[in-house]
């Protein structure tokens, strides 16, 4: 199953985080969070898991690292009510309950302490050289956002909201039906991330999830994002699920939502992420805003797209150059692990999940 997504990215005001959706309250939730530092076999124990659970056609959703998209920062069995996530910096995650909604899985426990402390400085030198990194590709990507968000303000100022929402309504019953006083719940995921490869869309989610895929192109997303929060609150209105992708640009904005029920999703294609989606129907929301308007701003408007769009790239050199000395210091504690330990551990946790009282009788 090629479900994915993001749980946290770099963005405007700082760490965009959703990782309290590894931990929600729900009846009967449980989370397992894994610590240990770099290289310590987090990523590789919960792929291990989820192939397990996926090979008895169980729905599994693998949660991707922004930082390294081939790595995992969780999983979730929504059916089991079980999550696991890594807990460590910089979306640190301690059970609210431990021991009654979540415990603590301590890889910590199969390194050689000896080894690690002899290497003390290259892990220490390491570390703040990752940190500085990261920490630079953060200014690059506010900077960003913050002057993407001129050329948002003047398409603000633009838009026929009132011919939009007309057309939200229009849209809203062809696809959905009138609602019956039954509330569809929603799932906060993200599609998209500022990755080491870019402004990186997860196609392989939508491809799987949707059979009708509608992108509506907008080069700075406002008239998208009003358009989109209405589809969502008529769906979820109309008894359907959502799973909504909210913007790491702009808070409170919501770029994407996909109804599986439906197999139907509405996507944002703006100036500044390469969504690589074949749609089913392509839509210009340019017709929403005063041509006038944005003609007498076209410089304005010019400059914010290529000025982002620089500085999103440096912003990418910085969080390539972090993840090339994050692999190094992987190297010195994969040198300390004792990967048989992890794996009994892996396996351990596995037949925990089969054997709980959340695991369908019929498997």
């Amino acid at each position: 199953m090629n479900q994915g997504y993001f749980l946290g990215s770099s963005g405007k005001n700082g760490f965009f985080s959703c990782f309290s959706q590894l931990t929600p309250k729900i009846e009967g939730q449980y989370t397992f969070i894994i610590k240990g530092g770099p290289g310590t076999g987090k990523s590789s124990m919960m792929k291990k898991i989820a192939s397990e659970i996926e090979k008895m056609d169980i729905e599994c959703e693998k949660i991707f690292c922004s930082s390294d998209p081939s790595s995992l920062d969780g999983i979730i069995i929504p059916s089991l009510r079980v999550s696991i996530a890594d807990g460590t910096s910089p979306h640190t995650i301690d059970p609210d309950y431990p021991g009654a909604t979540g415990e603590i899985i301590n890889l910590g426990e199969c390194w050689n302490k000896k080894l690690l402390f002899d290497k003390k400085e290259k892990i220490i030198e390491l570390t703040d050289k990752n940190r500085a990194c990261h920490m630079r590709s953060r200014r690059f990507i506010e900077s960003a956002f913050s002057i993407f968000g001129d050329g948002e303000k003047i398409c603000r100022d633009c838009l026929d909201n009132g011919r939009l929402i007309r057309y939200a309504s229009r849209l809203s019953n062809r696809h959905f039906k009138k609602p019956n006083g039954r509330i569809g719940l929603e799932k906060i995921r993200l599609l998209d991330a500022v990755t080491p490869k870019g402004y990186y869309f997860l196609s392989e989610t939508v491809d799987f999830l949707c059979d009708e895929i509608i992108v509506f192109e907008d080069d700075f997303g406002v008239a998208s994002s009003v358009l989109i929060d209405r589809l969502r609150t008529y769906a979820l209105a109309s008894g359907y699920s959502v799973i909504s992708s909210p913007s790491v640009s702009r808070e409170g904005a919501i770029r994407h939502i996909i109804i599986k029920e439906l197999s139907l999703g509405f996507f944002t294609a703006d100036k500044l992420c390469d969504l690589k989606l074949n749609p089913t129907k392509t839509v210009s929301l340019r017709r929403f805003y005063s041509s006038e308007e944005l003609l007498s701003h076209r410089a304005r408007l010019s400059f914010s797209k290529k000025a982002a769009k620089e500085l999103l790239d440096e912003a990418v050199c910085a969080l390539k150059m972090a993840k090339d000395i994050h692999d190094e210091l992987e190297a010195v504690y994969i040198e300390a692990m004792n990967f048989e330990k992890t794996e009994k551990i892996a396996k351990a946790l596995t037949e925990r999940i089969r054997q709980s009282d959340w695991y369908p009788d019929e498997i």
